[in-house]
């Protein structure tokens, strides 16, 4: 059993270092996309990494991650691939429908990249 300041204490490497696990997650799910080239994609793939992703996983990972994450560890259920669903399918249900396949999936493994950092620099019990 946890003791009340270990069970609610903040995460706070998961939530200022993890959102930058996006970068290269939008950067390689980007290649291909133009008729640019490989390294016209990737650049243009860190850009919009760091000035759309990383933004958008620190809102995402303040105003969804952080309340399941506490959720999780209440009820003792916080695992990597629980942490990765949701970290994949928060992005997929906001895009799926009005977004292109491609950002759609590259969306989904922002997600999944972000919620895998935070678990790795999660806490310890």
């Amino acid at each position: 059993m946890l003791s009340d300041s270990k069970r609610y204490s903040m995460p706070w490497a998961s939530l200022l270092l993890s959102p930058l696990a996006s970068i290269p997650a939008m950067a390689v799910s980007g290649l291909g996309s133009s008729d640019a080239g490989l390294i016209s994609d990737l650049g243009v793939g860190i850009l919009f990494g760091v000035t759309v992703g990383v933004p958008a996983s620190f809102a995402g990972i303040i105003i969804v991650g952080l309340p399941i994450y506490f959720l999780l560890r209440k009820f003792a259920a916080l695992k990597l691939w629980i942490a990765c669903s949701i970290g994949a399918l928060v992005p997929f249900l906001i895009l799926f429908n009005d977004a292109p396949l491609r950002m759609t999936l590259g969306g989904c493994s922002a997600g999944g990249a972000v919620a895998a950092l935070a678990y790795a620099f999660r806490p310890r019990e």
